[in-house]
């Protein structure tokens, strides 16, 4: 079993600090026992249907994210290989070929790739990608420049692009973005697959981005071969910017719902990677399997952010008072739910913060365990006992609804706290959590952490963020998320990151619970995949040995 536990490698922050990045040449090369085998299908899960690629609207799930990134491709991308840790955050060239960043952190210029194609169909027709495209795509996800007056409904990325500037492109292969303060993460975000650069031809046919794609990426949707309810098939780009790449011939995305059905497609290789992408399995799923088949190949890692208790902020209620909310984050056994979902081999959780962010030691003084105070802050705020919660969640989510959030719910019923889970569609469930229609939900997966932890924390609790699901509103800790942003020294910014979490943790902003140990299973056949949190299963140098 290959165990990658660690603390997270902040390494992307570093380099944004520079002025100019290392120039690597090439994709990201991995580590060859014996010569690649071109061709063949490579078979992994989708929980649900994507239902859309524009990433700019709310709503969107891993599905649609992972989809988008086999078709379209950013500024940058993350290395992944044998040698990166789950978490490690190293910067790599993928439309661009180089870089440099002012020592301000307020502009970045990136030199293109010449001769990369779009697919030679309508509407792009094989036309050269060029710096137009970067201006365009990024006034496109940011709400920006021509999208001013257009009205469009906010974008949930726009966090990603907080003070943009302009978007400056003196020749064909050079583009240049400027903020208006120092903007620390931007670089990680030219890497994000939510990020891609597109063409502006299917805007202007469609009026959106929702219904196709046409990207530079290593495969391209075969919406002919693909069915809804039952698989989504990618095949190869033979148009792609490296002859020699992808190895696969074609992805088969499988709409897999059930848990068992997953295993059992996985047991009779029918699906050759179970846990794909950067969320993982459930660690008890992946452990059953593992003594069922010892053939198979165990990726374990810890997930990089909590499972994740939200309250929401938009309607008036006993979650108005910080006290209500501090005995919920007090009610919380974090060792009782490790050993549950996790054989006792997760880490505990502050709220807002990531691995190695604060020691053990320090986030068991962070999250306290202790219901007899949390009773007694109920009791003094009046708490009406006898209310009975609305828990919102998909019906999807099996592991979850049979033994997440029954144990929570347990474990707040302890304190005097009733709720009752209804499972509503996907589709439905996001956009109650968008509205904060409900008063409890909860994450499971990474959530809004996208390639920079400032993600996880300006995306997820800025006031104005599309991101902020609890709907809260602290005009201190608004303060405090733009300094870190704004924070061009590494170690100074890394102080700021655990201000901010003390700050969320005091005003008990949500719960963070555990860490939870997450993994990849993979059959034994197939070569060079690697699990990585900033990574949407883009596998171009996966090939099968078979």
């Amino acid at each position: 079993m290959n165990r990658k536990r660690d603390s997270l490698a902040l390494g992307v922050m570093l380099m944004a600090a520079g002025c100019a990045a290392p120039q690597a040449a090439g994709p990201p090369q991995v580590a060859q026992e014996q010569q690649p085998k071109y061709g063949g299908v490579l078979s992994v899960t989708n929980e649900s249907d994507p239902f859309d690629f524009d990433m700019s609207y709310g709503g969107k799930t891993t599905t649609n994210s992972e989809s988008i990134a086999l078709v379209y491709e950013s500024l940058l991308a993350f290395k992944n290989g044998p040698e990166i840790k789950h978490t490690e955050a190293v910067l790599l060239p993928e439309l661009a070929e180089r870089w440099e960043v002012s020592p301000d952190a307020r502009a970045f210029t990136f030199h293109l790739k010449k001769g990369v194609r779009f697919p030679d169909e309508g509407p792009v027709n094989g036309r050269e990608l060029i710096s137009p495209d970067v201006k365009w795509s990024y006034q496109y996800w940011s709400r920006s420049g021509q999208f001013v007056e257009k009205k469009l409904p906010p974008s949930q990325i726009d966090f990603m692009f907080e003070g943009l500037d302009a978007v400056e492109t003196p020749d064909a292969y050079t583009a240049v973005v400027r903020f208006k303060e120092p903007f620390s993460p931007f670089l990680s975000y030219t890497a994000s697959n939510w990020n891609p650069i597109v063409p502006k031809e299917i805007y202007e046919a469609d009026g959106h981005l929702k219904n196709r794609m046409a990207g530079t990426g290593p495969f391209r949707l075969n919406v002919e071969a693909s069915q809804k309810g039952t698989r989504w098939m990618f095949e190869k780009n033979s148009a792609y910017r490296d002859p020699g790449r992808p190895y696969l011939n074609q992805i088969r995305r499988l709409v897999l719902a059930d848990d068992a059905t997953e295993r059992a497609a996985f047991q009779t290789q029918q699906l050759d990677i179970l846990g794909s992408g950067r969320s993982g399995a459930d660690y008890n799923d992946a452990m059953e399997l593992k003594k069922a088949m010892p053939s198979a190949v165990v990726q374990e890692f810890l997930q990089p952010k909590g499972y994740h208790l939200y309250f929401t902020g938009a309607r008036r209620g006993p979650f108005d008072d910080v006290r209500v909310r501090r005995a919920f984050a007090l009610a919380i056994d974090r060792d009782e739910m490790n050993r549950v979902m996790s054989g006792g081999r997760g880490a505990w959780a502050a709220t807002g913060a990531w691995p190695g962010l604060f020691t053990d030691e320090e986030t068991r003084q962070l999250m306290r365990h202790d219901p007899d105070e949390a009773r007694r802050l109920l009791r003094e705020a009046s708490f009406p006992f006898d209310w009975v919660l609305e828990w919102t969640n998909v019906i999807e989510s099996k592991v979850a609804n049979e033994t997440i959030i029954p144990l929570v719910q347990s474990q707040l019923s302890k304190i005097g706290v009733k709720s009752e889970l209804k499972l509503i569609p996907r589709a439905i469930q996001r956009q109650r959590k968008y509205a904060g229609d409900y008063d409890l939900d909860m994450d499971f997966a990474t959530g809004a952490l996208e390639a920079d932890f400032d993600s996880l924390l300006f995306g997820g609790y800025y006031s104005k963020s599309a991101l902020n699901w609890s709907h809260l509103n602290d005009p201190e800790l608004d303060k405090l998320l733009f300094a870190q942003r704004q924070e061009t020294d590494a170690a100074k910014r890394r102080e700021l990151h655990r201000t901010v979490v003390r700050r969320i943790v005091d005003q008990a902003w949500g719960v963070d619970i555990i860490f939870p140990v997450k993994a990849a299973v993979i059959q034994p056949y197939v070569r060079n995949y690697y699990a990585h949190f900033a990574r949407h299963d883009t596998p171009v140098h996966v090939w099968l040995d078979k």
